[in-house]
């Protein structure tokens, strides 16, 4: 077991998006370490992936983020007997699996994700 990130697994979800976990885990004390998921999710801003309301400002959205924006999350556990990894990694992708990924696998994930951070994005510019 290494501290080195890693690729555990790629799943394309029913919106055609590609979900991503990556094990960003690091030894702590002697045997025991903070396992780190990470789940990624790139998005991207594209005139077909926009919501109704923004397909006007495609130009304006595009160049305010560019091409491609991630939808990530963390999550964490402490002091992990090192022989405990594996099977935390995989209780923590099937615990987001459960609640967050019919979420993000719905069709209308990407546009009210894009809006999001189009509206964040301008909010900074004020």
């Amino acid at each position: 077991m290494t501290a080195k990130e890693s690729l555990i697994r790629r799943q394309t979800l029913a919106n055609g998006l590609n979900l991503e976990f990556h094990d960003v885990s690091r030894p702590m004390a002697g045997d025991r370490w903070q396992v780190i998921l990470e789940v990624r999710l790139p998005v991207p801003v594209a005139t077909a992936s926009l919501p109704p309301d923004l397909v006007d400002r495609a130009p304006e959205v595009l160049n305010a983020l560019g091409p491609e924006i991630v939808f990530s999350q963390q999550d964490v556990r402490q002091f992990i007997d090192v022989r405990k990894v594996p099977a935390i990694l995989e209780a923590m992708q099937a615990l987001f699996l459960e609640g967050l990924g019919a979420y993000v696998s719905r069709p209308d994930f990407p546009g009210r994700f894009i809006r999001r951070k189009f509206i964040e994005d301008q909010g900074r510019q004020r």
